[in-house]
């Protein structure tokens, strides 16, 4: 991310100045014990974070499994679709 501080709000993220939805994955999501959760404002940038979080938390490679990396991939949400439905 640029920096900016995000605040989870009741219902969705939101940066000073405005509302900006943002993607988000989260371990649990996946089964696994654990509250990890990363953002980013797009798919490859959340993905390239839960791929550094699962090697260094988890000893996991995502990076070295495409049925993980796509298992992943599925996983990452739309914080703004949740908000809006």
């Amino acid at each position: 991310m640029s920096g900016t501080p995000i605040v989870l709000l009741a219902r969705g993220w939101v940066k000073p100045g405005g509302w900006d939805w943002v993607k988000r994955f989260a371990c649990a999501d996946a089964g696994v014990v654990c509250k990890a959760q990363v953002t980013g404002e797009t798919e490859e940038e959340v993905l390239g974070k839960a791929v550094e979080h699962a090697r260094s938390a988890h000893g996991v490679d995502l990076a070295q499994s495409t049925t993980l990396a796509n298992f992943a991939r599925s996983l990452i949400r739309d914080d703004g679709a949740a908000a809006r439905s």
